[in-house]
């Protein structure tokens, strides 16, 4: 499998890092975790093709994970391609709003080819490649707010997207801690990495990621690494990183 981070920015995009965007590749197929502007210039850009995206899975309704979509559904029009994809939305007031959006730019997607769905708890997504799961988290409290856990099934590998938590990481993952995990790709913006630094070092992963970053961590993060008893990789914009 291979990781591609298009934007890794915090929540507004800085020079040269752009907004929440991750690719996940196997074999023949890719899946987009966040939706961050500019996703479909970046993936042409980086020779990425929009028909291999098998689905979309979009964290939260921020618009630094989700302002992109529309130019993705328009990569799927049929002058462009003849996939087929879902796009899945953590809210029904997104997924509504999305639709009035769409409506009034002029975009009719294909219920034949585009299919616009919700993330639940628990399992709701699954094909030959890959099974995801939704875990609930609070972010932003009271409204739907998802980490995701992929299971590649063919390369027998588990990877944990966190998405964004709470200033105080009490939503952060449970199974972060109770279950092995290949990768762990976690945000480092919305807590104090000095702070949690102790919840970390227990984490079950032989890799950790971090993306979705913001300068106040940056500054103690090569200080912090070491303590880690695993590889800590601190993704850039345009890291392709393959296990």
């Amino acid at each position: 499998m291979k990781l591609i981070f298009l934007g890794t920015s915090h929540g507004w995009p800085e020079v040269g890092c752009f907004c929440s965007a991750t690719l996940l590749e196997t074999g023949d197929a890719s899946y987009l975790i966040d939706c961050g502007a500019p996703v479909l210039a970046l993936m042409e850009n980086m020779g990425k093709s929009i028909e291999r995206i098998r689905a979309t899975f979009i964290t939260h309704m921020h618009e630094d994970h989700v302002s992109s979509i529309t130019s993705v559904l328009k990569g799927y029009s049929p002058r462009n391609c003849t996939a087929h994809a879902k796009f899945f939305f953590p809210e029904k007031a997104g997924l509504d709003g999305f639709l009035v959006w769409i409506k009034a730019i002029h975009r009719k997607p294909d219920p034949k080819r585009i299919q616009l769905e919700l993330s639940t708890p628990g399992v709701f997504y699954e094909d030959e490649n890959i099974c995801v799961a939704g875990i609930l988290t609070d972010h932003i409290p009271g409204y739907p707010t998802y980490a995701y856990r992929v299971e590649l099934k063919k390369e027998q590998k588990k990877i944990l997207f966190t998405g964004d938590v709470a200033d105080d990481m009490h939503d952060f993952p449970k199974e972060a801690w109770t279950e092995e995990w290949d990768v762990i790709v976690s945000e480092l913006t919305h807590f104090r990495i000095q702070e949690q630094i102790e919840q970390f070092k227990t984490m079950k992963a032989k890799q950790l990621i971090f993306n979705h970053k913001h300068r106040r961590n940056l500054e103690v993060i090569e200080r912090i690494i070491p303590e880690l008893p695993y590889p800590v990789h601190v993704a850039c914009d345009g890291d392709e990183l393959e296990f």
